[in-house]
């Protein structure tokens, strides 16, 4: 089957699990591992090599959302602990990318990254003053959410040092993550209204939809580094 294929399925999957999480958060459950399932073998037919990487992203992304979605304040510690996997996975795969030579930055380039990374800093420090103390783990949270202001940076500097025409996929990849944290600690604990859960839900299929593809585009790019130059 073409890889275009898998793409389609993968995300037909995720608007079934949009609208079947509308019903009941625990049907969505179920298909979860379905959309896995199909955005690996998008990554696997177009690249035709298998990346630990990459599964150890979404499963851990994927165990953390199902602990989220059951209860957050129950499964609290296993929710972080997964997050940070995930994240970790993340950074692991933007080392080789990180390692290429830069191209020249100019004051001009900073602008947009360096409001963006302002304007994320401001949100997370919102998320931990206002849910400071609601969770069970406070300073497990603490460093979660340092960790998420790390990667927002981290996704920032990419587009920054490298010209890639697919490094724009790394704004979606943190946006779509600082959105996904936000609405859920709201939904959890300030707000359990359906469009709260719906915004988080497109958040988390937005999210993987972009770093499945950011992986494939990565592994080709890397093949021909003058894209990256």
């Amino acid at each position: 089957m073409k890889p275009i294929k898998y793409w389609y399925l993968a995300i037909v999957s995720c608007l079934c699990y949009i609208l079947v999480s509308e019903l009941k958060i625990e049907w969505g459950f179920y298909l979860k591992p379905v959309y896995f399932i199909f955005f690996y073998a998008y990554y696997y037919s177009s690249t035709k090599k298998h990346n630990i990487t990459l599964i150890v992203f979404h499963l851990s992304s994927l165990i953390a959302e199902i602990f989220f979605l059951l209860d957050l304040n129950l499964f609290f510690d296993e929710v972080l602990y997964f997050y940070m996997i995930a994240v970790f996975a993340m950074f692991l795969f933007f080392a080789p990318i990180l390692k290429i030579r830069s191209q020249k930055i100019t004051k001009e380039m900073l602008l947009e990254p360096v409001l963006g990374v302002l304007f994320a800093a401001y949100l997370i420090i919102h998320l931990l003053a206002v849910f400071y103390e609601s969770v069970p783990n406070k300073s497990l949270f603490l460093i979660g959410g340092i960790l998420l202001f790390i990667f927002t940076a981290v996704c920032s500097l990419i587009p920054l040092r490298h010209r890639s025409p697919h490094n724009y996929k790394t704004y979606i990849i943190a946006a779509a993550l600082l959105i996904e944290c936000i609405t859920g600690f709201i939904h959890y604990y300030s707000l359990s209204i359906p469009i709260i859960l719906s915004l988080l839900n497109i958040a988390i299929c937005f999210h993987k939809a972009a770093a499945t593809s950011y992986f494939v585009d990565v592994h080709n790019a890397l093949n021909d580094q003058k894209d990256y130059i």
